[in-house]
């Protein structure tokens, strides 16, 4: 059952990522390799995507739940991240 509801999240959250990438240009690429091991770069980062989740989703998850569930998956959510904002060229197969 959790790992549906993360699921769902991730999913959301990579959503938001591609329509926001001016947003959060700091968290991917090259970038998101140095910032990972970084807590306070990512509870930042956890903020700023806490802050564009629908309402829906806010009312159901705390910001605090989110920050941690943003730290304890932040190696996958970069990844994801990373791989939905490259350009369809520099994708790998």
């Amino acid at each position: 059952m959790f790992e549906a509801v993360k699921q769902k999240i991730e999913a959301e959250i990579i959503t938001l990522v591609s329509q926001n990438q001016h947003l959060i240009t700091d968290f991917v690429g090259q970038k998101a390799s140095g910032l990972v091991n970084d807590d306070a770069a990512m509870t930042n980062f956890a903020s700023k995507l806490y802050a564009m989740l629908p309402l829906m989703l806010r009312s159901v998850v705390s910001q605090d739940t989110f920050t941690s569930f943003v730290l304890d998956n932040r190696q996958r959510l970069i990844a994801a991240i990373t791989a939905a904002t490259q350009a369809p060229n520099e994708r790998k197969p």
